[in-house]
Protein backbone atom coordinates (compact mmCIF):
# COMPACT_ATOMS: atom_id res chain seq x y z
CA UNK A 1 0.00 0.00 0.00
CA UNK A 2 1.23 3.33 -0.82
CA UNK A 3 2.38 6.11 1.33
CA UNK A 4 -0.30 8.52 0.45
CA UNK A 5 -2.91 5.87 0.83
CA UNK A 6 -1.46 4.84 4.28
CA UNK A 7 -1.89 8.72 5.50
CA UNK A 8 -1.67 9.41 9.23
CA UNK A 9 -0.46 12.78 9.66
CA UNK A 10 0.70 15.85 7.82
CA UNK A 11 2.61 18.38 10.35
CA UNK A 12 3.24 22.16 8.66
CA UNK A 13 6.14 23.44 9.82
CA UNK A 14 8.21 26.48 8.73
CA UNK A 15 4.67 28.08 8.56
CA UNK A 16 4.39 25.27 5.63
CA UNK A 17 7.55 25.35 3.86
CA UNK A 18 7.50 21.76 3.98
CA UNK A 19 4.74 19.24 4.35
CA UNK A 20 5.97 15.96 5.29
CA UNK A 21 3.53 12.61 5.35
CA UNK A 22 4.56 9.94 8.21
CA UNK A 23 3.56 5.77 7.52
CA UNK A 24 1.11 4.30 9.57
CA UNK A 25 2.81 1.61 10.96
CA UNK A 26 0.44 -0.94 9.41
CA UNK A 27 0.71 0.14 6.46
CA UNK A 28 4.25 -1.72 5.93
CA UNK A 29 5.76 -0.84 2.67
CA UNK A 30 8.22 -2.61 0.23
CA UNK A 31 11.24 -4.72 1.57
CA UNK A 32 14.55 -4.21 0.33
CA UNK A 33 17.47 -6.55 -0.03
CA UNK A 34 20.01 -3.56 1.67
CA UNK A 35 19.09 -1.20 4.30
CA UNK A 36 21.94 0.16 5.93
CA UNK A 37 22.20 3.03 8.91
CA UNK A 38 24.94 4.86 9.99
CA UNK A 39 25.23 8.12 11.90
CA UNK A 40 26.43 10.72 9.70
CA UNK A 41 28.58 13.52 11.89
CA UNK A 42 27.82 16.84 12.14
CA UNK A 43 29.33 20.37 13.95
CA UNK A 44 28.76 20.48 17.68
CA UNK A 45 28.68 17.11 18.50
CA UNK A 46 25.71 16.69 16.68
CA UNK A 47 24.50 13.69 14.62
CA UNK A 48 21.91 12.88 11.89
CA UNK A 49 21.08 9.15 11.66
CA UNK A 50 21.37 8.19 7.65
CA UNK A 51 19.79 5.62 5.34
CA UNK A 52 20.64 4.16 2.79
CA UNK A 53 19.08 1.47 0.75
CA UNK A 54 19.32 -0.42 -2.73
CA UNK A 55 17.66 -3.94 -4.53
CA UNK A 56 19.68 -4.20 -7.81
CA UNK A 57 23.76 -4.81 -8.14
CA UNK A 58 26.12 -2.93 -8.86
CA UNK A 59 24.21 0.32 -7.99
CA UNK A 60 24.83 3.12 -10.79
CA UNK A 61 22.64 5.86 -9.69
CA UNK A 62 22.60 7.47 -5.83
CA UNK A 63 19.19 9.71 -5.04
CA UNK A 64 19.97 11.35 -1.83
CA UNK A 65 16.50 13.04 -0.60
CA UNK A 66 16.66 16.19 1.26
CA UNK A 67 13.50 16.77 2.68
CA UNK A 68 11.66 19.83 4.01
CA UNK A 69 11.72 21.57 7.13
CA UNK A 70 10.12 19.70 10.16
CA UNK A 71 10.25 16.84 13.28
CA UNK A 72 9.31 13.83 11.50
CA UNK A 73 11.17 11.15 9.96
CA UNK A 74 12.62 10.22 6.85
CA UNK A 75 13.07 6.85 7.92
CA UNK A 76 11.34 5.06 4.48
CA UNK A 77 11.97 5.28 0.82
CA UNK A 78 9.42 7.80 -0.45
CA UNK A 79 6.87 6.30 -2.51
CA UNK A 80 7.95 8.21 -6.24
CA UNK A 81 10.94 6.27 -5.68
CA UNK A 82 9.76 2.81 -4.51
CA UNK A 83 9.42 1.32 -7.98
CA UNK A 84 13.07 3.11 -9.38
CA UNK A 85 14.62 1.07 -6.53
CA UNK A 86 13.01 -2.28 -6.53
CA UNK A 87 13.44 -2.59 -10.54
CA UNK A 88 16.48 -0.36 -11.53
CA UNK A 89 20.02 -0.21 -10.54
CA UNK A 90 19.32 2.73 -7.67
CA UNK A 91 19.92 3.11 -4.24
CA UNK A 92 18.30 5.70 -1.84
CA UNK A 93 19.37 7.59 0.53
CA UNK A 94 18.27 9.76 3.40
CA UNK A 95 18.42 11.00 6.97
CA UNK A 96 16.91 12.14 9.84
CA UNK A 97 17.67 15.72 11.75
CA UNK A 98 19.78 15.68 15.03
CA UNK A 99 17.23 14.75 17.42
CA UNK A 100 15.03 12.74 15.56
CA UNK A 101 15.09 8.57 15.15
CA UNK A 102 12.85 5.80 13.63
CA UNK A 103 13.13 2.41 12.63
CA UNK A 104 13.56 1.87 8.96
CA UNK A 105 10.33 1.44 7.00
CA UNK A 106 8.47 2.67 10.21
CA UNK A 107 8.75 6.57 10.60
CA UNK A 108 5.37 6.81 12.87
CA UNK A 109 7.52 5.13 15.69
CA UNK A 110 9.89 8.27 15.57
CA UNK A 111 11.80 9.65 18.98
CA UNK A 112 12.60 13.65 19.41
CA UNK A 113 14.83 15.07 21.93
CA UNK A 114 14.05 17.87 22.17
CA UNK A 115 17.68 19.48 23.35
CA UNK A 116 19.38 18.09 20.55
CA UNK A 117 16.59 19.18 17.77
CA UNK A 118 16.78 22.93 18.86
CA UNK A 119 20.77 22.70 17.75
CA UNK A 120 20.04 21.81 14.19
CA UNK A 121 20.47 24.42 11.97
CA UNK A 122 20.77 24.97 7.94
CA UNK A 123 24.79 24.18 8.28
CA UNK A 124 24.40 21.01 9.93
CA UNK A 125 22.09 20.11 7.54
CA UNK A 126 24.81 20.86 4.81
CA UNK A 127 26.93 18.27 6.75
CA UNK A 128 24.71 15.56 6.87
CA UNK A 129 23.78 15.79 3.33
CA UNK A 130 27.61 16.06 2.06
CA UNK A 131 28.37 12.96 5.02
CA UNK A 132 25.58 11.48 2.83
CA UNK A 133 27.16 11.77 0.01
CA UNK A 134 30.93 10.41 1.14
CA UNK A 135 29.11 7.63 2.11
CA UNK A 136 27.76 6.66 -0.80
CA UNK A 137 31.09 6.97 -2.77
CA UNK A 138 32.34 4.61 0.12
CA UNK A 139 29.69 1.98 -0.72
CA UNK A 140 29.70 1.91 -4.14
CA UNK A 141 32.93 3.40 -5.25
CA UNK A 142 33.67 6.62 -6.98
CA UNK A 143 31.91 5.80 -10.36
CA UNK A 144 28.32 6.04 -8.97
CA UNK A 145 26.36 8.78 -10.45
CA UNK A 146 25.05 11.13 -7.21
CA UNK A 147 22.09 13.18 -8.12
CA UNK A 148 20.23 15.49 -5.01
CA UNK A 149 16.40 15.66 -4.71
CA UNK A 150 15.53 18.14 -2.49
CA UNK A 151 12.13 19.87 -1.33
CA UNK A 152 12.00 23.31 -0.07
CA UNK A 153 14.62 23.39 2.82
CA UNK A 154 15.68 20.79 0.90
CA UNK A 155 16.25 22.66 -2.01
CA UNK A 156 18.68 25.09 0.13
CA UNK A 157 21.06 22.52 1.40
CA UNK A 158 21.08 20.75 -1.71
CA UNK A 159 22.47 24.16 -3.62
CA UNK A 160 25.00 25.19 -0.06
CA UNK A 161 26.10 21.20 -0.19
CA UNK A 162 26.96 21.61 -3.88
CA UNK A 163 28.40 24.40 -3.60
CA UNK A 164 30.88 23.67 -0.70
CA UNK A 165 31.95 20.33 -2.87
CA UNK A 166 32.81 22.58 -5.45
CA UNK A 167 35.11 24.50 -3.79
CA UNK A 168 36.55 21.51 -1.67
CA UNK A 169 36.15 18.74 -2.96
CA UNK A 170 35.95 18.81 -6.80
CA UNK A 171 36.00 14.85 -7.17
CA UNK A 172 33.27 14.73 -5.26
CA UNK A 173 31.48 17.37 -6.52
CA UNK A 174 31.67 16.02 -10.25
CA UNK A 175 29.98 12.70 -9.33
CA UNK A 176 26.88 14.99 -8.67
CA UNK A 177 24.81 14.25 -11.91
CA UNK A 178 21.62 16.74 -10.88
CA UNK A 179 19.75 18.14 -8.76
CA UNK A 180 15.97 17.88 -8.71
CA UNK A 181 14.37 20.56 -6.78
CA UNK A 182 10.83 21.26 -5.72
CA UNK A 183 9.54 24.15 -3.80
CA UNK A 184 11.97 26.46 -4.71
CA UNK A 185 12.56 28.83 -1.80
CA UNK A 186 14.44 31.90 -3.70
CA UNK A 187 13.91 34.85 -1.72
CA UNK A 188 16.18 35.61 1.49
CA UNK A 189 14.97 33.22 4.45
CA UNK A 190 14.11 36.38 6.37
CA UNK A 191 11.66 37.53 3.39
CA UNK A 192 10.22 34.49 3.31
CA UNK A 193 9.20 33.93 6.85
CA UNK A 194 7.43 37.92 6.88
CA UNK A 195 5.68 36.88 3.98
CA UNK A 196 4.18 33.85 5.46
CA UNK A 197 3.45 35.23 8.87
CA UNK A 198 1.14 37.55 7.21
CA UNK A 199 -1.63 35.00 6.92
CA UNK A 200 -0.58 32.57 8.91
CA UNK A 201 -3.81 32.59 11.68
CA UNK A 202 -2.04 32.60 14.66
CA UNK A 203 0.57 34.95 13.68
CA UNK A 204 0.57 36.50 17.08
CA UNK A 205 1.62 33.74 18.59
CA UNK A 206 4.03 32.87 16.62
CA UNK A 207 5.39 36.31 16.76
CA UNK A 208 5.65 36.40 20.51
CA UNK A 209 7.27 33.01 20.60
CA UNK A 210 10.33 34.12 17.73
CA UNK A 211 10.51 36.90 20.45
CA UNK A 212 11.58 34.82 23.27
CA UNK A 213 12.51 31.63 21.53
CA UNK A 214 10.03 29.72 22.84
CA UNK A 215 10.61 26.29 21.30
CA UNK A 216 7.02 24.66 22.75
CA UNK A 217 5.61 26.86 20.11
CA UNK A 218 7.90 26.99 17.60
CA UNK A 219 8.42 23.32 17.09
CA UNK A 220 4.39 22.92 16.63
CA UNK A 221 4.01 25.96 14.71
CA UNK A 222 7.51 26.73 12.80
CA UNK A 223 9.17 23.08 13.00
CA UNK A 224 12.00 24.74 13.54
CA UNK A 225 14.30 27.28 16.36
CA UNK A 226 15.62 30.30 16.95
CA UNK A 227 18.94 29.05 16.41
CA UNK A 228 18.08 27.87 13.20
CA UNK A 229 16.22 31.01 12.25
CA UNK A 230 19.12 33.21 13.25
CA UNK A 231 21.64 30.50 10.76
CA UNK A 232 19.19 30.72 7.71
CA UNK A 233 19.12 34.31 7.79
CA UNK A 234 22.97 34.94 7.61
CA UNK A 235 22.82 32.59 4.61
CA UNK A 236 22.38 33.27 0.80
CA UNK A 237 19.31 33.32 -0.31
CA UNK A 238 18.35 30.51 -2.94
CA UNK A 239 18.54 33.42 -5.67
CA UNK A 240 21.64 34.27 -4.68
CA UNK A 241 22.93 30.56 -4.80
CA UNK A 242 22.19 29.58 -8.25
CA UNK A 243 24.30 32.72 -9.46
CA UNK A 244 26.95 31.67 -7.36
CA UNK A 245 26.98 28.25 -9.06
CA UNK A 246 26.52 29.77 -12.46
CA UNK A 247 29.92 31.01 -11.84
CA UNK A 248 31.42 28.22 -10.90
CA UNK A 249 30.29 26.25 -14.02
CA UNK A 250 29.09 23.54 -13.07
CA UNK A 251 28.58 20.27 -14.90
CA UNK A 252 25.73 19.06 -13.06
CA UNK A 253 21.94 19.43 -14.55
CA UNK A 254 19.52 21.15 -12.53
CA UNK A 255 15.40 20.40 -13.01
CA UNK A 256 13.01 22.42 -11.19
CA UNK A 257 9.12 20.89 -10.38
CA UNK A 258 7.69 24.10 -9.20
CA UNK A 259 3.74 24.22 -8.62
CA UNK A 260 1.85 27.52 -9.74
CA UNK A 261 0.08 28.04 -6.90
CA UNK A 262 2.79 27.28 -4.35
CA UNK A 263 1.47 30.08 -1.75
CA UNK A 264 4.74 29.31 0.56
CA UNK A 265 7.69 29.46 -2.14
CA UNK A 266 5.67 31.46 -4.81
CA UNK A 267 6.20 30.93 -8.61
CA UNK A 268 7.20 34.24 -9.74
CA UNK A 269 10.79 34.23 -8.33
CA UNK A 270 10.79 30.49 -10.13
CA UNK A 271 9.82 31.93 -13.23
CA UNK A 272 12.48 35.18 -12.77
CA UNK A 273 15.19 32.61 -12.39
CA UNK A 274 13.77 31.16 -15.50
CA UNK A 275 14.47 34.32 -17.67
CA UNK A 276 17.48 35.04 -15.97
CA UNK A 277 19.29 32.05 -17.06
CA UNK A 278 17.44 31.42 -20.20
CA UNK A 279 19.16 34.85 -21.15
CA UNK A 280 22.89 33.71 -20.97
CA UNK A 281 22.50 30.07 -20.93
CA UNK A 282 24.03 30.17 -17.25
CA UNK A 283 23.13 26.32 -16.28
CA UNK A 284 21.74 23.54 -17.42
CA UNK A 285 18.02 24.09 -16.38
CA UNK A 286 14.55 22.52 -17.53
CA UNK A 287 11.60 23.99 -15.61
CA UNK A 288 8.88 21.70 -15.23
CA UNK A 289 5.42 23.41 -13.77
CA UNK A 290 2.37 21.51 -12.24
CA UNK A 291 -1.13 23.03 -11.67
CA UNK A 292 -0.64 22.69 -7.53
CA UNK A 293 1.06 24.15 -4.48
CA UNK A 294 3.80 23.74 -1.93
CA UNK A 295 2.39 20.05 -1.23
CA UNK A 296 2.18 18.81 -4.66
CA UNK A 297 -0.49 17.74 -6.64
CA UNK A 298 -1.27 14.28 -8.50
CA UNK A 299 0.30 16.08 -11.39
CA UNK A 300 3.35 17.39 -9.60
CA UNK A 301 4.30 14.19 -8.49
CA UNK A 302 4.04 12.35 -12.64
CA UNK A 303 5.80 15.16 -13.29
CA UNK A 304 8.69 14.50 -11.26
CA UNK A 305 8.38 10.59 -11.72
CA UNK A 306 9.07 11.69 -15.01
CA UNK A 307 12.23 13.77 -14.90
CA UNK A 308 13.63 10.81 -12.58
CA UNK A 309 12.65 8.17 -14.87
CA UNK A 310 14.74 10.47 -17.47
CA UNK A 311 17.59 10.74 -15.20
CA UNK A 312 18.03 6.66 -15.12
CA UNK A 313 17.96 5.83 -18.19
Amino acid sequence: MSLFACLRACVSSLIGLSCLCVFATACGGPSYQHVVERPLVAADHLSCSGYLVWDQEPVRDVFLVINGSGLLSNAFVHPSFEQIVSSHRVAYATYDKPGVRAPFGDPAAVHRDDALLQQYTLGHGVECANGALHWAREQFGPAVRLHLRGHSEGVLVALYAYEALLEAEPATASSIASLVLSGVPLDPFGDILAQQLQWLPDSARVRSALSSCDWGVLSQRLGVSCAYIEDAKRRPSGRTMFERLAARSPSANFYIVHGTNDRNTPVEPVRALQAWNASDKRLNMEFHYYQGGHMGSEAGRAEAARVLRQLIR
